[in-house]
């Protein structure tokens, strides 16, 4: 994953600005979590301020970051549906989520 070293936004964590319902705001986020945010922005063909803005439309009380991470979750849960699941032991998917998002150093 690019980005993942410390510095002023903390380890892993990249600060980036958008502007959600008009105002702009920064939002920390881990370098994963803004590639999969932006692949759903360009798979339903909408910025990622409008994405943002939505998400904000919605999540109440709760933190805008937080609820873009489990707005994430759940679009990609609602995709793969029961696809990729093995009946006995670990699944090919558990596998390569496990490679993606916490790979095993060398």
């Amino acid at each position: 994953m690019a980005g993942t070293g410390g510095g002023k936004e903390g380890p892993g964590l990249l600060c980036r600005n958008v502007k959600v319902s008009g105002r702009r705001t920064s939002l920390r986020m881990e370098p994963y979590i803004w590639d999969s945010l932006k692949e759903i922005c360009e798979r339903e063909r909408l910025t990622l301020n409008e994405i943002c803005t939505q998400i904000d439309e919605r999540r109440g009380e709760a933190n805008l970051t937080a609820s873009i991470r489990v707005f994430i979750v759940s679009y990609y849960r609602t995709a793969i549906g029961n696809r990729g699941f093995s009946e006995d032991g670990p699944s090919p998917l558990l596998r390569r989520a496990l490679d993606d998002a916490v790979p095993l150093d060398d």
